[in-house]
């Protein structure tokens, strides 16, 4: 009967952190649902700039891009009708957070990316930004994460070019956790 009861006690308690974890997450602020205005812009030329830096300082440990800061906004554009270029500091692979694709963490635009082999071709093959012309968009949205943090604040490449897209009137945004 005990044995019975801790399997009992067992299976509820991983239902709950199964279940209720990500519903917790979600309830103290983490992938809110929006419910704001949502515009078209079809046409729109969107540009998101990533790190390159795939290491968390000397301690080896993977970092990169946080995965739903590049992949919320990726779809927000794509979903509004404009066509979505993905780039990063020295271009080529793209690192990704490892833990901002666990099952907790996971926002829906992950979850979309993961089945999104064109999103994924774009990630791995990403535009170096010294061959772009930032003007040339209409937005330009810097993803954050921990591998933002060692690149995207030295590059003056990256600095010269939104300073060229900020006078030429374009949006440029970003977000980091």
């Amino acid at each position: 009967m005990l044995i019975a009861l801790a399997l009992i006690i067992a299976v509820a308690l991983v239902l709950f952190l199964w279940l209720g974890l990500p519903a917790m997450l979600t309830a103290f602020g983490l992938h809110p649902a929006y419910r704001g205005a949502v515009h078209r812009f079809p046409g729109g030329r969107a540009l998101i700039v990533t790190t390159s830096h795939a290491t968390l300082g000397e301690s080896g440990k993977a970092t990169g891009v946080f995965g739903s800061e590049m992949t919320a906004p990726y779809y927000e554009f794509l979903d509004a009708g404009m066509a979505v270029d993905v780039a990063s500091i020295r271009g080529g692979a793209i690192p990704i957070e490892p833990d901002s694709f666990r099952w907790f963490l996971a926002a829906p635009s992950d979850k979309r990316y993961l089945k999104d082999p064109v999103f994924q071709t774009k990630v791995k093959n990403s535009m170096r930004i010294e061959a772009l012309d930032f003007t040339q968009y209409d937005i330009i949205f810097l993803a954050g994460g921990w591998g933002a943090a060692y690149d995207l604040g030295t590059s003056a490449v990256l600095g010269e070019q939104i300073t060229h897209a900020w006078a030429a009137g374009k949006v440029v945004g970003g977000v980091c956790h």
